[in-house]
């Protein structure tokens, strides 16, 4: 193996740059002094240079050997998006170890799992909060030796000899690397592509998360792959925004922050991520579903709540968006009328409300993870930004995108560089490509499920179009299938209905012993709320406001224009309004906020007998907290009412 150091002032061959820390190396070779991270920290912005960076990571990886991490060995990482989170996942993998990510508001139980599963040895950990998750359950996990912790806070009479502070741990590798001088090039030229650099738990829809295994290998070809289709530079400004233990982070903005040298930028709290954005003015965004409708949703509640000039421009202007958006999408060339009214357009709504957002620069925007609603998808093209699918998997790696001039709202693109897929005939996705996950740690019978003769089986209904894009249906085992033998895809349906300012969320309910689709609804209590206050209607708690008629009647015209897009035998037939939200402390979604469909089909299987028997209605008792602050329970019959193609819909 040459000698990094000299290398990087060379010029070498993409391949030398194999693993993430050879990749730190070489940033702080090749750009020093230029601004690698940002961090907004007590309303200022703290800029960090490559060389800066590269110390962190040093200096924290030798104070680790000095404690005892070994080559191997697991750290287990949860917090924030901060530089802290990124320079310990690094420090680890340049002395060979492991790291693996816990998402921050995983309860004691679900971060015992990870730690104990992953066998970690160390923990690193964001604030107190985080810290006594770890003291908690430390009984249970022997193997534990440290727990660093970076934010103080909160901390300073903690006296557990377990503890140490990041600062301290710094300290040990300066320390360490005086008696040792250049330990840790040595270390980082041992780092090869193929060892694991890290575990993913993925979200748990089915049960207890399952540690999927990456190689630098895979996590840098992905990241590759990516920037082949969306080109960035050091130039370039990123948004930390996705969460750090989850693959999505590692694959479309840590890693391509190596490669490219992109600064990557953290916002001060989760809270302030907008405002920060917008100081920002990143030049590209990668958000989830959820995020882009949230975005959309603020949207149409900042109009309605807006001064009538401010609603008459935003009506005015936006089917003119739409008609724009279109005609790009379609690949036609606007006339000179068009581009002359887009222009006015764009200078009293569309650039003032993209800079609100905090989208004012962006060359590229992105969606991922799973189904976008195909409204959502044309609003944000209208207001002129060019949201281009994505779709990749924490086992298949990076799948496909829309590439320059060639998206659809139907499809999730073209397979990504490298990438080959073919597709069963049960119209499952197969995919191979050197993107691919190694094995489930500690699993090998579901590896061996997952990964046959070199293919990687994705679980997803997938459909290949004439021109080779590739159209997302659902996944495999949640396609649904009536007693009549009517497929329809939930996941389509649902993202449609969660494009209404008035729902929060929903899930599909259909199956082989069931003759049509229904529908279990979350209102959005904020916006309904606002929209009951504004009519004079009178609510007490979230289950009084949620079975009302009249909120029922808003939901139905939402349901009523979803069906208008469905095959008249795929229709949602009937509804109810739940009673509370799906929680993911309830078990009912994972920590990305996906539905965990069994699970709630079985909590809620009164609920769902009742939509299929002729007009019957559930008693159910909820918990509720009024607004004084008082709690209590509260039992409440749940109606279920009927889909009609009238005004309003029948009880």
């Amino acid at each position: 193996m040459p000698d990094l150091q000299q290398v990087a002032e060379a010029g070498p061959p993409v391949e030398v740059w194999d693993t993430i820390p050879k990749l730190v190396m070489r940033n702080r070779q090749q750009w020093g002094t230029q601004a690698a991270t940002c961090m907004k920290k007590f309303g200022i912005w703290q800029r960090y240079s490559w060389t800066e960076y590269y110390d962190n990571v040093k200096y924290f990886s030798l104070g680790l050997v000095s404690l005892g991490l070994k080559p191997g060995d697991v750290a287990c990482i949860i917090g924030d998006n901060e530089p802290e989170w990124f320079w310990g996942e690094f420090a680890v993998q340049a002395i060979g170890g492991i790291a693996t990510g816990v998402f921050v508001d995983s309860i004691p139980s679900e971060v015992e799992h990870i730690a104990k599963h992953s066998n970690a040895s160390f923990a690193i950990v964001n604030d107190q909060e985080q810290t006594d998750k770890f003291l908690e359950i430390r009984d249970n996990l022997p193997q534990l030796k440290k727990v660093i912790y970076w934010d103080p806070k909160g901390l300073k009479h903690y006296d557990d000899p377990i503890l140490i502070s990041f600062t301290e741990v710094m300290k040990l590798g300066r320390e360490y690397g005086k008696a040792h001088p250049d330990r840790f090039e040595q270390y980082i030229n041992d780092t090869k592509a193929d060892d694991t650099a890290f575990i993913y738990y993925t979200s748990g829809t089915t049960g207890l998360p399952k540690g999927a295994c990456l190689s630098h290998r895979s996590l840098i070809k992905t990241a590759r792959a990516f920037i082949d289709r969306f080109p960035l530079s050091e130039e370039d400004d990123l948004m930390s925004n996705f969460p750090a233990a989850w693959v999505g982070d590692s694959f479309f903005a840590t890693i391509p922050h190596l490669l490219t040298g992109a600064r990557l930028n953290f916002p001060e709290e989760p809270e302030t991520i907008a405002e920060d954005t917008r100081e920002v003015g990143p030049n590209f965004v990668i958000y989830g579903p959820r995020q882009w409708e949230s975005i959309v949703s603020d949207i149409q509640i900042r109009m309605i709540d807006a001064h009538p000039l401010k609603r008459f421009i935003y009506n005015l202007f936006m089917p003119l968006g739409y008609k724009m958006a279109d005609m790009k999408l379609e690949n036609k060339r606007p006339n000179l009328l068009w581009r002359t009214l887009y222009g006015i357009a764009h200078l009293l709504l569309f650039r003032p409300l993209k800079d609100r957002l905090g989208l004012s620069r962006v060359r590229f925007a992105v969606t991922g993870s799973s189904v976008l609603s195909l409204d959502t998808f044309r609003l944000i093209h209208a207001i002129g930004i060019e949201l281009r699918q994505n779709y990749a998997s924490t086992e298949a790696g990076y799948i496909s995108s829309h590439g320059k001039g060639e998206i659809r709202f139907e499809s999730v693109g073209r397979p990504a560089m490298g990438t080959e897929v073919r597709i069963t005939d049960e119209g499952e996705l197969l995919v191979r490509s050197d993107c691919m996950f190694s094995g489930y740690h500690k699993d090998e019978d579901k590896t061996k499920g997952i990964l046959v003769d070199g293919w990687c089986h994705t679980s997803d209904a997938v459909n290949i179009d004439g021109d080779g894009h590739l159209i997302f249906m659902d996944r495999l085992e949640h396609m649904g299938e009536l007693s009549s033998g009517i497929k329809y895809a939930p996941q389509y349906i649902e993202g449609r209905l969660r494009f209404s300012p008035y729902i929060k969320d929903a899930m599909v309910i259909g199956g082989k012993d069931k003759d049509f689709v229904s529908a279990i609804v979350n209102m959005d209590f904020a916006m309904v709320g606002k929209w009951a206050e504004r009519n004079h209607m009178a609510y007490t708690t979230f289950v009084d406001l949620s079975q009302k008629k009249e909120v029922a009647d808003l939901v139905h015209k939402d349901l009523l224009r979803v069906n208008s897009y469905l095959p008249e035998s795929s229709r949602v037939r009937k509804f109810v309004l739940l009673h509370k939200e799906f929680d993911p402390d309830e078990a009912e979604l994972t920590r990305t906020r996906k539905l965990r469909r069994e699970f709630i089909e079985e909590r809620y299987k009164e609920l769902i007998e009742a939509m299929y028997r002729e007009g019957s209605d559930v008693k159910v008792e909820a918990p509720v907290t009024y607004r004084d602050g008082r709690k209590g329970v509260v039992t409440t019959s749940i109606k279920v009412r009927t889909v009609t193609e009238g005004n309003s819909n029948n009880e």
